[in-house]
């Protein structure tokens, strides 16, 4: 006898992310949100779900399990040497711990876990190996960006072995990753059950004519309805199709999350409301940002740069005369611009030899992040191109 079930609109579609409440739920939503437009656009848009993944609450036990047992199953020696952590986040709660949470509990790990490590780290107690634990990285700058800030609170941190397990990583972020693991020297592993690339990206979900047009008539759709330029493609143009139930990547295609004046997201992103809490967290960024002072080594922000980024570009180490005549410095500003990096745990000295740490690399390479350069060693061969073009001039700042 043929089952007399009643299927969900667009099963075909949500059966892969969660059980029949979730099917139905969604189902309803996806047939609302296809109204907004035409039978062609419909077409493409039914396309690009097929292609979705959304991680329900019920697929996250599932996956944060997988997580585990595949980094177990990769490094059976150390498991229980590691500590877990989640991404640093200085203000605030990041939808990253519910994740952190989920992972601990559904594998037993609450002696392994440790959610405050930047506070651990900052008190002088640095473990060997450390896992950070996130749901989804688009670019990979929220990893380092905590790597960094681990470097910041304790050079000694940059010693550790770091394993990185995402549920979702994109080849840009893993690329990401990597550079920054060869440029500072800090070892970094990275576990993960789901890798995409780019939507629009040639070969990819398309071909290259396929692509193009795909892309075209999407971009048509967004300009139409007025998504905010910034994130038609997502965030950085990071162009992911990723979901959460609790919240949605901003580097996700734009229009499958954002709100507009006569338009409901299919996949809402958090709207942050402004709390009492949420501006004194506000308030407290904006006291800390003034009472950082530019100046570390009595230079300015442009200065500094470039004496950063020579010592970072300068792999295999220099000496004080080269520091001296390349930076145009008489010796006295050079000794005590050196005292100073020594004491910030920014250079070491092995026999007259001055090499960048760790912690000098890391800052470097996320302020890189910042301003998109290619490389430490653009940016200084760029900025001594400057002083190499007054060859007299000793900055003032130096004295």
């Amino acid at each position: 006898m043929a089952s007399q079930r009643r299927h969900p609109k667009f099963e075909y579609l949500t059966s892969r992310w969660g059980g029949m409440q979730l099917r139905i739920e969604l189902g309803d939503r996806i047939e609302k949100w296809l109204t907004y437009f035409s039978k062609e656009e419909q077409k493409l848009l039914l396309e690009l779900l097929s292609k979705f993944y959304y991680y329900s609450e019920e697929k996250i036990k599932v996956k944060t399990k997988e997580l585990y047992d595949k980094f177990v199953s990769e490094h059976k020696d150390i498991a229980e040497q590691v500590v877990y952590s989640k991404v640093f986040k200085e203000y605030g709660a990041s939808y990253s711990d519910i994740l952190f949470t989920s992972f601990w509990l559904n594998n037993n790990l609450s002696d392994q876990s440790e959610p405050n490590l930047y506070q651990l780290i900052k008190d002088g107690s640095v473990p060997s190996k450390v896992a950070i634990v996130d749901d989804y990285s688009g670019t990979g700058k929220t990893l380092i960006k905590t790597l960094d800030k681990l470097i910041q609170a304790n050079a000694n941190a940059a010693n550790a072995t770091y394993y990185f397990l995402a549920l979702h990583i994109t080849n840009r972020a893993l690329l990401q990753i990597k550079e920054y693991s060869d440029n500072t020297g800090v070892r970094i592993e990275v576990v993960f059950l789901e890798k995409s690339e780019e939507t629009f990206k040639h070969g990819y979900l398309y071909e290259e004519v396929d692509a193009i047009a795909k892309k075209h008539t999407y971009e048509a759709m967004c300009n139409k309805l007025a998504v905010n330029k910034d994130f038609i493609l997502g965030f950085e143009e990071v162009e992911s199709l990723v979901a959460f139930h609790y919240n949605t990547p901003n580097n996700t295609l734009g229009l499958f999350w954002q709100d507009l004046s006569d338009f409901v997201a299919l996949f809402p992103r958090h709207k942050r409301q402004k709390t009492s809490l949420r501006n004194l967290q506000q308030d407290a960024k904006r006291r800390k940002q003034q009472s950082i002072h530019t100046v570390v080594y009595g230079i300015d922000d442009g200065r500094l740069a470039v004496a950063m980024a020579y010592c970072v570009a300068h792999t295999k180490g220099f000496s004080v005369k080269s520091l001296e005549e390349d930076l145009g410095l008489t010796t006295r500003q050079a000794d005590e611009l050196l005292r100073e990096m020594l004491r910030e745990d920014y250079v070491t000295n092995n026999s007259g030899i001055i090499s960048a740490t760790a912690k000098l690399k890391s800052q470097m390479f996320t302020s890189r992040l910042k301003t998109f350069k290619k490389s430490f060693k653009d940016d200084y061969e760029e900025n001594l191109t400057t002083f190499d073009s007054h060859s007299e001039y000793i900055p003032i700042n130096f004295k």
